[in-house]
């Protein structure tokens, strides 16, 4: 069952709502198992389905948060029914695949053309996948017009992996039996009389050693051993330097691996990482237990299972942008580069509040993951959650320009801007510069067409930057 994202699927379509399409191909007016599993998802939000026993679901960036907050009200779709059949259907943010093994539903980004379609490949999710995860996909098949053909959980472990080494390769106790002259720790009396009688100068013992061999490495390991096997695996794992030092550092820190220990490292890894210090290997070790589950093609074996790799769009657009715009001189902020909005009477300064992009000439930007250039004028409620807050971050660092970067698709010009003067009677301005998702007969040409267009979008912002 294939959607897109952000869209209201109603009995008719709504001529009225810009993302409309009709519920024709979902079959719903019969209790399908496509309807039963749509009702099914709408019923639960992902925490809930995360919360019982096989569930298994991962969407990023939230599954990798501290505490996964985002995911309490979060809902794959949402369903109105009507004389128990379903009236109309909605989308949100959130691309990828979940199924329950009987129905698999996967949802593309709304940017890219005729992906509701089957047999339609979703290239502009597949560019910013490999942008934000530094992968180069460019030589290669990127899957049959589906999602699942693309293991998006294998797509993930590079980044995830990098981000973990940056925190230094992961150490702790481990328990080692020698036996060897050279005792330092606990001897094994029972070892030491099956080994070593009649003497022969060697001793059996125990000891606790801080080893970067343990069952993390190991873990990562045996996932990279899992991911080389794939088609792409050498090619994901080479994808840059920095990632083939991590594979080679993993590699060499665990001189004790065996293939043939992959369920007892699984079963170690049974519960999950907590470190002060290596708060990064949590996320990785997720991420591996899952791919080494293979829960993508097994996924199948247990049909009351619902497994599923999901995506936050928004969350991937800002993301990606953060790389084109670093051309154009925006630097992308995180929480570490907050403003502080409050000044209480101690001189304290409190609140933070995190634009998405602060140009070297103190400009700020937001990215935004919708179709700007529908919409002129918006209700209050819409309009204070696309422009004020943007507004709000030019005030605070006192600047006189600020920018809205989205992507749109259609025949207009590949760099689409509209400028706006801020009524508050100074020289301020708003400019809402669209990026045109461009069409490709393959993923080759895609990628060929978007460099073009993120070379015309970096010159169209340097124009008004300047």
């Amino acid at each position: 069952l294939r959607l897109i994202d952000n869209t209201l699927y109603t009995e008719k379509g709504n001529s009225e709502y810009p993302r409309s399409k009709a519920l024709d191909e979902l079959k719903y007016k019969k209790e399908t198992k496509d309807v039963q599993f749509l009702k099914r998802l709408s019923s639960c939000t992902l925490e809930e389905l995360n919360s019982k026993e096989d569930g298994g679901i991962l969407v990023w960036p939230h599954s990798f948060e501290e505490h996964d907050k985002d995911l309490k009200d979060m809902k794959v779709v949402e369903c109105v029914e009507k004389d128990k059949v379903i009236a109309s259907l909605r989308t949100g943010n959130l691309v990828g695949w979940i199924g329950d093994g009987k129905v698999q539903v996967e949802i593309s980004s709304r940017f890219s053309k005729n992906t509701e379609k089957k047999g339609e490949q979703d290239y502009f999710l597949y560019y910013m996948l490999s942008k934000v995860f530094r992968m180069n996909i460019v030589n290669m098949e990127v899957g049959g017009g589906s999602l699942k053909e693309l293991d998006l959980l294998v797509f993930m472990f590079p980044r995830l992996l990098q981000e973990a080494m940056r925190q230094g390769l992961f150490k702790q106790y481990v328990k080692r039996e020698y036996n060897d002259s050279n005792v330092k720790g606990a001897i094994d009396v029972n070892r030491h009389l099956r080994f070593n009688y009649p003497a022969n100068g060697r001793i059996a013992y125990r000891t606790r050693e801080f080893s970067f061999d343990n069952y993390i490495t190991q873990l990562i390991r045996h996932t990279i051993v899992h991911i080389e096997k794939q088609p792409m695996g050498r090619a994901l794992l080479s994808g840059s330097k920095e990632i083939e030092e991590c594979v080679k550092h993993i590699v060499q820190s665990t001189p004790t691996f065996q293939k043939g220990q992959l369920r007892q490292v699984m079963a170690d890894n049974r519960k999950i990482v907590s470190h002060p210090y290596f708060t990064k290997y949590k996320a990785l070790q997720q991420i591996c237990l899952a791919i080494l589950r293979n829960e993508r093609v097994s996924h199948g074996a247990q049909s009351d299972k619902v497994h599923g790799v999901l995506i936050d769009a928004a969350w991937l657009w800002e993301e990606y942008l953060a790389i084109v715009l670093e051309d154009a001189g925006f630097k992308h902020h995180t929480s570490k580069d907050a403003f502080k909005l409050f000044e209480n009477h101690d001189g304290k300064l409190f609140q933070k509040v995190i634009p998405d992009y602060v140009h070297t000439n103190d400009y700020i930007a937001d990215a935004k993951y919708i179709p700007l250039d529908h919409y002129e004028q918006m209700d209050a409620e819409r309009a204070a959650a696309v422009y004020y807050k943007t507004i709000m971050y030019m005030y605070l660092k006192a600047t006189s320009r600020g920018f809205l970067f989205y992507p749109y698709k259609g025949d207009a010009e590949e760099s689409m801007v509209h400028s706006y003067q801020i009524n508050n009677g100074r020289d301020c301005s708003l400019h809402k510069i669209g990026m045109k998702v461009p069409d490709a007969d393959d993923y080759g040409g895609f990628c060929e067409n978007m460099k073009e267009v993120e070379h015309s979008y970096n010159n169209k912002i340097m124009e008004l930057t300047e």
